[in-house]
């Protein structure tokens, strides 16, 4: 297994800041590690995805300190946003303890040597009232969302990923099984504007930035509308 370090592509992308460089490696690790954005490839998806680890600073301490002007309602949004492209990614999403639920360590990057209080879990922040317990649900679901949807982590080549861009960083990912007609479409907007895009077909909405419906009531076609720090997700299955 080799590690994909797209950390910073990814936290850079979720935050709007998605130039053609940090597009083509978001696009790399959503690919498993095939395509040129990090000047190096894998084969069979042997690649770990992730946005924060043990090391350096946990992902919600990056949005607060690379987007102070933001409202908190948006950088809960960029985390579950973060997390949705991780589910997705083909290779094996990885998350430091506690990204689930907004974990932080109050700014400290480096904190081997550091007190309990910094490095504990507060896990009394889970209350179903609570951002926290928001986040950590939408997790859980996007989990439930992989497991459902094995196009998300095939490795015998008969998946195949096509991406297209639309305007201000937000891009089509497209997941085809060359087997059969199974196909899923994630559209991903991380800038502040809320984007349209014109589907082909019908489809079920099985995933969007707020929860993962595996029901397939939800059938949907044409005109689709993509929130603000957002993605929205389309199986024809």
């Amino acid at each position: 297994m080799i590690f994909c370090y797209i950390s910073a592509s990814y936290s850079y992308y979720i935050s709007g800041n998605a130039n053609g460089e940090i597009l083509n490696k978001v696009k790399f690790g959503i690919n498993g590690g095939q395509g040129a954005g990090a000047g190096w490839t894998v084969k069979n998806a042997m690649v770990v995805n992730y946005m924060s680890a043990h090391d350096n600073n946990t992902l919600w301490d990056k949005l607060l300190l690379s987007n102070p002007e933001n409202t908190e309602e948006e950088r809960v949004a960029m985390n579950k946003l973060g997390a949705a492209i991780l589910m997705i990614s083909r290779g094996m999403p990885f998350f430091q303890a506690g990204e689930e639920m907004l974990r932080t360590k109050d700014g400290d990057e480096n904190s081997y040597k550091s007190s309990d209080e910094i490095n504990n879990i507060d896990w009394e922040v889970l209350t179903k009232d609570s951002k926290e317990y928001e986040v950590m649900q939408y997790y859980k679901q996007l989990m439930e969302l992989r497991n459902a949807y094995e196009i998300f982590q095939s490795t015998s080549g008969t998946v195949s990923i096509s991406f297209k861009n639309l305007t201000s960083g937000a891009m089509v990912v497209t997941f085809t099984d060359n087997t059969s007609s199974k196909k899923v479409v994630a559209v991903i907007n991380p800038s502040t504007e809320v984007i349209n895009y014109e589907l082909t077909g019908e489809w079920y909405l099985i995933a969007n930035e707020n929860k993962v419906d595996l029901s397939k009531n939800n059938k949907v076609t044409g005109n689709v509308t993509i929130d603000s720090i957002g993605i929205s997700i389309y199986a024809n299955y």
